[in-house]
């Protein structure tokens, strides 16, 4: 699941691009209880390597710095810290409810 399918796109100049500005990623809910997660020295700074570690994929790693508010993973992921990790069913039920495009 890509995070630009939370954007809305539009055209400008025949120019298609994406609008930053709108999206649905703070809609992001937690209805079930999260794990946690410490992060290692190994993990750093590969946030796909910690979502492969906890859901099998690598394709959720902006969902875990998106709950956790992180920006800069290169910046802002040390050893030791606990990361919040949301429950798969969570992220599925976001992107039913949330996504805006379908591409």
């Amino acid at each position: 699941m890509r995070r630009t399918l939370f954007y809305k796109k539009f055209t400008t100049n025949s120019v298609e691009e994406l609008d930053f500005l709108y999206n649905s990623l703070s809609q992001f809910k937690f209805n079930y209880a999260p794990g946690y997660y410490r992060v290692g020295e190994e993990d750093i700074p590969d946030p796909g390597g910690i979502s492969n570690k906890v859901y099998g994929t690598v394709e959720f790693w902006w969902i875990i710095l998106l709950v956790n508010d992180i920006q800069n993973p290169f910046l802002e992921l040390t050893s030791g810290m606990l990361l919040k990790i949301p429950n798969v069913v969570d992220i599925y039920d976001f992107q039913k409810r949330y996504r805006v495009r379908r591409d």
